[in-house]
């Protein structure tokens, strides 16, 4: 098969509006369109030509290949890419393959398409809101999604599970490939982030300690000040910009796209 064209962009150009493409993705999936702005930047700053450094992520969303590949098999049919979709195979260890290199460069390089990545993004968000919800008992928060953005459904779930029975664990001990190979997220200055610190720099929500840490974690510890500059934070403090009506302001979508997007990992996702 010849390489495949965009179905959605055939210019193949890079140049688009990130909200008005994701509030379109936002509406035919049924995802949070602040969710992903707000994942958009932090991934990518809204480039739909970025490429991570560590791993194959790639795209405004920062896609993986396997990732990528799931997705577009079981949605893209729904999105305009349903040749796409009709030449995924997954095989007996449940990997997702394309056996034509040309075709397999071509799906892959749709990640590149900003409209294309955000339906993705948005199914998958739509998934990982599922998983977790059955594996949890509730409906997880928007930060939660964006931790199964970064280190998958599975990662996250184990995750909030490990902040809820033991928030000091360490958190590369919890993921060591995603730790090695995304290592600003996992450390600060050298010390390794406990699974409570890891929770609030993934979801930018404070973790609430149980007594029984509480007690031996005193108010200069590092668990102690995040959770209480976020608190400043969701009060209103460090300028922090206030969100209203489902709609992000340009001023905010700038402040987002300035973010510093960590790193992939390709094992953990």
């Amino acid at each position: 098969m010849s390489a495949m064209s965009n179905p959605i962009n055939p210019a193949g150009g890079n140049a688009f509006t990130p909200s008005r493409l994701i509030a379109q993705a936002a509406e035919r999936t049924g995802a949070d369109f602040d969710f992903l702005m707000r994942t958009a930047s932090r991934e990518s700053g809204f480039d739909a030509g970025a490429r991570a450094a560590t791993s194959s992520a790639a795209g405004m969303f920062q896609f993986i290949e396997q990732t990528w590949f799931a997705m577009v098999a079981r949605y893209g049919d729904q999105h305009g890419m349903g040749d796409a979709a009709a030449s995924i195979e997954q095989n007996a260890d449940g990997r997702f393959q394309i056996s034509d290199p040309s075709q397999r460069e071509a799906v892959l390089n749709l990640r590149f398409d900003p409209q294309a990545a955000a339906f993705m993004a948005g199914e998958l968000a739509a998934e990982n809101a599922s998983r977790i919800e059955s594996a949890i008992g509730r409906s997880p928060t928007s930060g939660e999604l964006y931790a199964a953005h970064f280190l998958g459904a599975g990662g996250a779930i184990r995750l909030i599970q490990g902040v809820e029975s033991n928030p000091t664990q360490r958190a590369d001990q919890l993921f060591p490939n995603a730790a090695a190979a995304n290592r600003p997220v996992f450390y600060d200055n050298g010390r390794a982030l406990n699974a409570g610190e890891l929770m609030e720099k993934l979801t930018g929500e404070a973790v609430t300690l149980t007594r029984e840490v509480a007690q031996v974690t005193d108010a200069s510890s590092p668990v102690t000040a995040m959770a209480s500059s976020w608190a400043r934070f969701a009060q209103g403090g460090y300028g922090a910009a206030r969100v209203g009506d489902g709609v992000l302001s340009p001023a905010v979508v700038e402040i987002l796209a300035s973010l510093r997007a960590p790193e992939r990992s390709s094992s953990e996702r």
